[in-house]
């Protein structure tokens, strides 16, 4: 989940909370004004019957076009004492314009006439405008607390997206980083402080991994460049040693292991020599390679090798795939992903090199899936060493096509491991 959606969600809750607790007054203070103008008209309406009937004055009508309506009781001492005062409440009244009840807002009030007698003043008001207005009061608050809450949720991913924007162009640069590029420049063009500390850091992490990188790259061509000599020389003299004619047959089976561990150790040195000098862009001379021709050669070549395993391997497609590279790097290109896919097939399985104008890709049966983050790392090897691997071979292709600019991935569909190589695109 993207950061901002975190956000964003971890606040909707808490907004959600403050947004319907504002809704939730707004609506009771609009909802006790409402009652409270009724209750105002209720009192007026009481007042004036009050003092008219006190004056001796002509009352109003029981029934006028405002649907109020009242009523004057005579109660003794005994039953006025039992009463409140004033007391306001909900009831059905009977409406005559109308001729049916209604839910009504009523007011009781107690008072004495001019001979002391106690009297008990009802008025009412039908309460169905009011209660429509409240309804209406109510799905209002609702409408706009849902476009409150909508508005500032989309008002704040807007603004949490346009302000991550730097931090999204960092994650992209490193997501893109290989190393070997120096002169990459980490984006910091960003007015906020944390963000311009985080490219910071990310440059001086990338400054220093760069000079580890190139001491490395530089340690590993040294080493095998001078250990190449004395592993020729001993080689040869374990050669020489074996066609002594004083030599035994136990002794002689005994150096037999030492030059097959030697004879593996000279291959695994040629092939970090040959994966520094594509690193250090030793291999700049480039012609245009014809890879169907490279990938039937070494396809013919490794079925000799293994051709106790019965595996079948074609190379099909009718167009034809130039790449302009060194013819060296070009081999080692294709000769280490054949050999891989020999390596790595079943007996009777196959293998299938399939062509196009601008790249090709090469599945062959298998068990197991590889691990993608890894497969392209030195060493890495999935399931136990093999003979004749060295754990190289697709740490050698990639470092090839990272400098030949081609793009290579892998998937696993099918039961088949597929590796696809694809020229990159222009910008």
């Amino acid at each position: 989940m993207k950061l901002v959606y975190k956000i964003t969600l971890s606040l909707l809750l808490p907004l959600t909370l403050t947004l319907g607790i504002w809704g939730w007054f707004s609506f009771r203070t609009m909802s006790r004004k409402i009652h409270a103008d009724t209750d105002l008209i209720l009192r007026s309406y009481s007042s004036d019957i009050i003092m008219r009937f006190l004056s001796g004055k002509e009352l109003p009508e029981r029934f006028n076009g405002a649907y109020n309506t009242y009523y004057i009781q005579m109660l003794t001492p005994e039953e006025a004492a039992e009463y409140p005062a004033v007391e306001y409440g909900e009831a059905e009244a009977f409406l005559k314009s109308q001729e049916d009840f209604a839910s009504s807002r009523i007011r009781r009030q107690i008072f004495q006439d001019n001979e002391g007698n106690y009297r008990r003043l009802t008025v009412s008001l039908p309460t169905f405008e009011q209660e429509v207005l409240v309804e209406h009061v109510f799905w209002w608050t609702m409408m706009l607390f849902i476009v409150l809450l909508i508005s500032v949720m989309v008002i704040g991913i807007l603004f949490m997206n346009h302000n991550m924007k730097p931090l999204y162009r960092l994650l992209d640069w490193i997501d893109r980083y290989e190393p070997g590029t120096q002169g990459a420049k980490v984006p910091s063009d960003t007015d906020i402080v944390e963000f311009r500390k985080l490219s910071a850091a990310v440059e001086h992490a990338v400054t220093r991994f760069e000079t580890q990188y190139e001491e490395r790259k530089i340690f590993i061509g040294n080493a095998s460049h001078e250990l190449q000599t004395p592993l020729a020389v001993c080689s040869n003299r374990i050669e020489m040693m074996l066609e002594h004619p004083d030599m035994t047959e136990s002794l002689a089976e005994e150096l037999i292991k030492v030059h097959r561990s030697l004879s593996g150790l000279i291959k695994l040195n040629k092939t970090l020599l040959l994966l520094s000098k594509i690193e250090n862009g030793q291999f700049l001379q480039t012609s245009e390679v014809d890879m169907n021709t490279l990938a039937a050669d070494s396809i013919a070549l490794h079925q000799e090798i293994y051709g106790h395993k019965n595996i079948k391997a074609d190379v099909k497609g009718e167009e034809r795939f130039i790449l302009k590279s060194d013819e060296q790097m070009a081999s080692v290109l294709i000769g280490n992903l054949v050999k891989n896919a020999f390596l790595y097939t079943p007996e009777g399985g196959s293998i299938e090199i399939q062509m196009s104008r601008t790249g090709f890709s090469i599945s062959n049966d298998g068990n197991a899936p590889l691990d993608k983050e890894k497969v392209f790392r030195r060493f890495y090897q999935p399931s136990g060493r093999r003979e004749g691997a060295t754990g190289l071979g697709l740490a050698l292709v990639y470092s090839v096509c990272i400098n030949n600019g081609l793009d290579i991935t892998y998937d696993y569909a099918d039961g088949r491991h597929i590796f696809s190589i694809i020229l990159k695109k222009s910008k």
